[in-house]
């Protein structure tokens, strides 16, 4: 009892009071007001905009197969004559991504059939049979601005539906979770209110914007919940919002600095973030086939004449070290932003490998959102390419989504030519796991480990290294090798290779090979390169 106190008192106690506030109030009132109480931009009409980025930045996935069959992240379902717009059986996220409606921008289907879709479910919510989540209306109402562009929606049904969920989003902002889902909100209002022209509506939604910008976006230009895939999708909407912005016929728009300012260090963030080849670690909550790739973000950028700021990671808790045909990107950063934690895992010091075209070590990735072992594991210390202790997480990651007590860190040393983290576990602050990245030259680089506690003869040292599919490791005394990668090994003990599993995206894995050790109280590996 006492120990569950504890972990609720170290997760509660990072939480703003706005977020407190708004979770109360919302709970309250939306047992009591539904969507039809939402009438203030009924009987409005909306612009046709020429949107040249959206279709560059629409999710290139399939995502509707007709009659009524649809797969997300992973999981197909048919639902025979009459969609459940209401469907859990694949859990939230997947729910959630059927009410988004992405499949509205796809190029592939008949515009009729689309349309359908999207009158059957606004039926569905008029109706009462789906309520409104602020999340997906915000999603929701962007794609059908933007097919609304494409294809002048008159249905009556629909542009009802529309004109109330907009009204909706604007009375239940997502103060109560803030970080992307409030960005996102004000995203939306953003480009509701040049296709509504609604002076007033686009004066709140911009000041919104400023707000959340100013705060989430960081000084390397990284957003403040470190992960590439919600870096990469926050910049596709600001990106269209830029778009949108420019098109505004009714009234002058004199905000485009400010976002173009931003939008070029998410770019330079992006760019420096990602391998020469464009792929990405999937650090923290990142998943492929999920965002608009590295490529369709510059694309796009290129067309509003936006140019990637110049950026060193710092802030957002990555570095990056550089070789003539190798990068390594670590993980320096603790649990942030400390109020909303979702999207963290235990990973202080892990890292990822790119050489010679290819990622040769890679993060496990995530597959999943539900409440899980699973979910668990991937966010645990030990899934990563670090060292843990006892069998211990570095933060007390758990349900899902929380973190209880947090690991420290402190970066003693960072410049080009080397980092170094001292890490203080969550569970014992005597705990402490000190780890060097030095480079030595442009053909190798040294990975120092030293375990510092006061009875380490007690600790289980852990750690394990995992190689992506098709990486071929061949093991010989105390070196690993492969295709011009030599790794040399000193003071691990108790050495396995097997198969391991890692996730690129949700519900999908590879196979790749898993190095194991115990690692000693010094322990390094030198990794030289052809």
């Amino acid at each position: 009892m006492l120990l569950r106190f504890l972990r609720l008192f170290h997760t509660l106690r990072y939480i703003k009071r706005i977020q407190w506030q708004y979770q109360l109030w919302y709970r309250v009132k939306n047992r009591f007001i539904s969507i039809h109480w939402y009438r203030k931009y009924l009987q409005r009409n909306f612009a046709t905009l020429d949107v040249e980025v959206s279709s560059i930045l629409c999710s290139t996935q399939k995502e509707y197969f007709g009659c009524n069959r649809f797969e997300f992240i992973g999981l197909k379902q048919s639902f025979g004559d009459s969609i459940d717009w209401n469907y859990q059986n694949h859990g939230k996220l997947w729910n959630y991504n059927l009410q988004y409606f992405s499949y509205l921008l796809d190029e592939t289907l008949p515009s009729e059939e689309r349309l359908r879709l999207l009158k059957d479910f606004s039926y569905q919510l008029l109706s009462s049979h789906v309520q409104p989540e602020p999340y997906p209306v915000s999603l929701r109402v962007i794609n059908t601005l933007l097919f609304h562009s494409r294809y002048p929606i008159t249905d009556t049904v629909v542009l009802e539906a529309l004109q109330k969920q907009i009204d909706y989003l604007d009375h239940n902002l997502e103060y109560h979770l803030l970080a992307n889902h409030l960005l996102e909100n004000a995203f939306s209002l953003f480009i509701a209110s040049i296709y509504l022209s609604d002076r007033s509506l686009y004066e709140k939604s911009y000041q919104l914007l400023v707000t959340q910008l100013d705060e989430q976006i960081l000084s390397d230009g990284g957003h403040y919940e470190c992960s590439v895939m919600y870096q990469s999708i926050l910049l596709s909407k600001l990106l269209l919002c830029i778009n949108v912005a420019r098109k505004a016929r009714s009234f002058n728009i004199n905000s485009l600095a400010f976002l173009e300012e931003k939008a070029a260090k998410m770019l330079g963030w992006m760019k420096t973030y990602s391998f020469p080849d464009g792929t990405w670690a999937l650090m923290n909550d990142a998943a492929e086939n999920i965002a608009p790739t590295t490529q369709a973000l510059n694309q796009a950028a290129d067309i509003l004449n936006i140019t990637p700021a110049r950026i060193v990671l710092s802030d957002s808790g990555f570095r990056k070290m550089k070789g003539s045909n190798w990068e390594v990107l670590i993980k320096t950063g603790g649990v942030q932003p400390a109020y909303q934690p979702g999207h963290v895992h235990a990973d202080i010091s892990s890292y990822c490998l790119w050489y010679n075209g290819k990622q040769v070590i890679v993060d496990p990735g995530t597959s999943t959102y539900a409440i899980s072992e699973q979910r668990n594991i991937e966010r645990g210390t030990s899934a990563h390419n670090t060292i843990s202790f006892n069998g211990l997480n570095q933060s007390d990651v758990w349900g899902g989504f929380r973190v209880g007590k947090r690991a420290m860190v402190k970066n003693i040393e960072n410049n080009l030519d080397g980092i170094q983290l001292l890490i203080e576990h969550f569970f014992d602050s005597n705990c402490k796991h000190n780890r060097k990245f030095i480079k030595q030259d442009e053909h190798s680089f040294i990975i120092e480990d030293e375990i510092q506690h006061p009875f380490s003869m007690s600790l289980i040292s852990n750690g394990n290294i995992q190689f992506a599919s098709g990486i071929s490791i061949n093991h010989q005394d105390d070196t690993l090798t492969y295709d011009g990668l030599t790794i040399r090994l000193t003071g691990v003990n108790n050495i396995s290779i097997r198969e391991g599993v890692y996730a690129l995206s949700y519900h999908q894995f590879q196979k790749g090979i898993r190095f194991e050790y115990k690692a000693s109280l010094f322990s390094s590996f030198t990794f030289q390169f052809v």
